[in-house]
């Protein structure tokens, strides 16, 4: 959402729902585990030229789909959403991003 931050402030509608389901339906674990993953996520897609069809595809596949389903009291269907789709941007973003990092340091501390 800070991608759209012109669209979106910190009190709108979509977080506040958003907000509210992550402290009725999430566990706890989960939660810990978006706060350590998501800014990875996000630092790398900033380093991609050119991002804003992607923070557009998960606005549209991930936070609004997630917002439309809680509205329905669709809890599991979007806990699913959630959960999955953050795997996911783990997997396609802060894995390739981490290891990126991890091998600049190794080439460092080898040529040192």
């Amino acid at each position: 959402m800070k991608h759209m931050q012109e669209n979106f402030d910190d009190s709108c509608e979509e977080l506040t729902i958003l907000r509210w389901f992550r402290d009725n339906f999430v566990s706890k674990e989960d939660i810990n585990h978006y706060y350590e993953t998501a800014p990875i996520i996000v630092e790398a897609i900033d380093k991609i030229k050119n991002n804003s069809h992607i923070y557009n595809y998960i606005y549209d596949n991930v936070v609004n789909a997630c917002v439309i389903a809680i509205k329905k009291g669709d809890y599991e269907f979007a806990y699913n959403r959630y959960k999955n789709s953050i795997l996911t941007l783990e997997e396609q973003f802060a894995r390739p991003f981490l290891e990126q990092k991890f091998v600049k340091v190794l080439k460092l501390k080898v040529n040192s």
